[in-house]
């Protein structure tokens, strides 16, 4: 049986209705339970798809030399800029989440070849941040 909810995400709310699978659901109403699980939003439904469409290309492309986001955040300060060159355990950027400010710090020495994300920019745990070579 369908079950309706409202859920918030990144500040904006959506209408979302969830079919429930149980233990004796047989293979074949399993199959038809993505079909059944879409968002019902009205407004916004499109927009659901699309962030965790943008936010894969970005995980995948995490190269060797990349600093990563630990959590998901906003960026308010990059401390670094494209040729700079940096310690390992040198502050990087800072992300905030739920309030808390989190600094982004290096994991090894080398140049800034790479800065990904400007102040404001929204990310995910796992994106790229910069790329030090």
């Amino acid at each position: 049986m369908p079950r309706k909810f409202k859920v918030t995400v990144n500040g904006r709310e959506y209408d979302v209705t969830v079919l429930e699978l149980t233990a004796g659901s047989s293979a074949a109403s399993a199959a038809a339970a993505p079909a059944a699980a879409a968002p019902v939003a009205a407004a916004g439904s499109a927009s659901i798809a699309a962030p965790a469409a943008a936010a894969a290309p970005a995980a995948a492309a995490a190269g060797a030399g990349d600093e990563v986001a630990g959590m998901g955040g906003v960026v308010v300060e990059v401390n670094v800029k494209v040729g700079q060159t940096v310690a390992s355990g040198d502050q990087l950027l800072v992300l905030e989440a739920m309030k808390m400010k989190t600094p982004v710090i290096a994991s090894r020495g080398g140049q800034v070849t790479r800065v990904l994300v400007a102040p404001g920019d929204a990310v995910e745990g796992g994106q790229p941040l910069l790329t030090i070579g």
